[in-house]
């Protein structure tokens, strides 16, 4: 498991987590790793009380490691903020 890490744009604050899935016994060890991807968005301006919206990353190929699972979970709430991903969106924010 990774620490969440955290970006802005566009007046938003990004929020990722992901979470290394435990590996098939036929993977080796080094391999690459599948990992479940969260993502929190809130408005920045909102502060502490701010509402905020958690999404599921679709899953992905595997990540050679954690910082790009987290770099992927950035760039699909940008996609989100933009409306680019149909059924997503962040307008009650």
């Amino acid at each position: 498991m990774t620490s969440p890490l955290s970006d802005h744009y566009k007046g938003f604050e990004i929020s990722v987590q992901a979470l290394r899935r435990a590996k098939d016994r036929d993977e080796p060890d080094d391999g690459p790793r599948h990992f479940d991807i969260v993502v929190t968005i809130s408005r920045s301006a909102a502060g502490e009380s701010g509402k905020s919206e958690m999404f599921g990353v679709p899953d992905q190929e595997p990540f050679s490691s954690p910082i790009d699972a987290t770099r992927a979970g950035i760039d699909y709430a940008r996609q989100i903020i933009d409306k680019q991903v149909e059924g997503q969106s962040v307008d009650e924010l």
